[in-house]
């Protein structure tokens, strides 16, 4: 790809995820694996090339989907590695499932009696994996209080249902990305219940197979949560904020995202500036049109609140984001012209812009963001 004529694009630096997951890999307890989490198209980096790189590094450990196509997406790109879809599939797709070998979610008893009905039916088995809740309260098997001794009874018949084979148990931990002391006993709790229901499962003679409960945060700061494998995203690209994070591990951004000075031009004082005269100029301006804007992921939110880079120096934005560009005050960055690189995400050390500069003025979470570039910005990956 020609750089040279791109108005927007995105850098993945294989490289850097790499080193990522050989770090994560060194955090881990002997004996335990990682689950890297490639759904929304490996958060906005590309699922293939990502899977590719992950697969050549670690070829024992397994991906992380949210649905269907995403798994045949890696299926028919040559993928081997074992894939765990985590939320729904249409029962009837059972025999899919099935033929690549994709491993299904356990959602509630209710669909695992719809799902083995269909496997049955097809005369197939579908490789299983059963999600407990513990305190998500989203899908899984309910093990909370009073919803104890049924999850047992259920779980128990569901590793014993015919078409079914039941290879894992896991549950999602909800507030381990914040480390106030009523968050971490959350936490906490959601774990002596998930294992209180393993030992209970397990002393009816259950072969309970993979045990996951890590997310990126616990994989990093608690490895006696690891038990046998451990489920990594934000982390995995370098976008697990500082907050979340006790130990001093460093992780590298994978992803740069850049665009380009379309224009210069002055906006006297008082001139009002893009949509909606949202922003008036304080004083005598100099404005860069960037060639980039809400069509392309960078959010119409971002309105006024925005920062990005020229030439290394940090320009706020001014004005609405439009769909296809939105303007920066360049007054104090002397110098920029008509096609300067302009860098709205990535980088490293005190020329970076930090993932956080485009979630938190929003209240997001990183994922929000380079989940949301869009496909019309290329792609372009620096090779291993």
């Amino acid at each position: 790809m020609d750089l040279t004529t791109s108005r927007c694009w995105v850098e993945i630096d294989l490289d850097a995820l790499a080193a990522n997951c050989r770090t994560l890999h060194q955090l881990l307890p002997p004996g335990c694996r990682l689950m890297n989490i490639l759904k929304a198209n490996a958060y906005g980096h590309g699922a293939v090339p990502t899977a590719r790189v992950l697969e050549r590094l670690f070829p024992e450990d397994w991906i992380g989907v949210a649905c269907l196509s995403e798994a045949l997406e890696l299926r028919q790109a040559g993928i081997r590695q074992e894939i765990l879809i985590l939320g729904h599939t249409p029962p009837e797709a059972a025999p899919l499932l099935a033929a690549e070998n994709i491993t299904q979610t356990l959602l509630s008893p209710a669909y695992t009696a719809r799902l083995a009905a269909c496997a049955a039916e097809a005369g197939v088995t579908v490789p299983c994996h059963l999600k407990l809740d513990t305190g998500m309260t989203r899908i899984g098997y309910l093990c909370c209080g009073d919803a104890f001794s049924a999850a047992v009874e259920d779980a128990a018949s569901a590793y014993r249902t015919p078409g079914l084979r039941v290879s894992g148990i896991f549950t999602h931990f909800s507030s381990s990305y914040s480390h106030e002391p009523e968050d971490d006993a959350y936490t906490q709790a959601q774990f002596d219940r998930f294992l209180r229901l393993c030992r209970a499962l397990e002393e009816r003679g259950i072969q309970l197979g993979l045990r996951h409960c890590c997310n990126s945060p616990a994989t990093v700061n608690s490895p006696e949560y690891a038990l046998d494998m451990c489920r990594v995203g934000t982390v995995l690209y370098g976008l697990l904020p500082d907050t979340a994070m006790l130990r001093p591990v460093e992780f590298r951004p994978v992803m740069t995202w850049k665009a380009r000075v379309a224009m210069v031009r002055p906006a006297p004082a008082g001139t009002a500036v893009s949509y909606s005269r949202q922003a008036v100029t304080q004083r005598d301006t100099l404005l860069a049109v960037v060639s980039a804007g809400d069509a392309d992921g960078y959010l119409r939110q971002l309105t006024n609140l925005g920062r990005v880079r020229i030439r290394g120096q940090v320009c706020p934005v001014v004005g609405r984001v439009c769909m296809d560009m939105f303007m920066v005050d360049i007054t104090d960055c002397p110098g920029v012209t008509e096609g300067d690189e302009v860098l709205l995400l990535g980088g490293s050390g005190d020329r970076a812009v930090p993932c956080q500069w485009l979630y938190k003025p929003l209240g997001l979470g990183p994922s929000a963001i380079t989940c949301n570039i869009r496909p019309r910005v290329p792609r372009v990956y620096r090779e291993m």
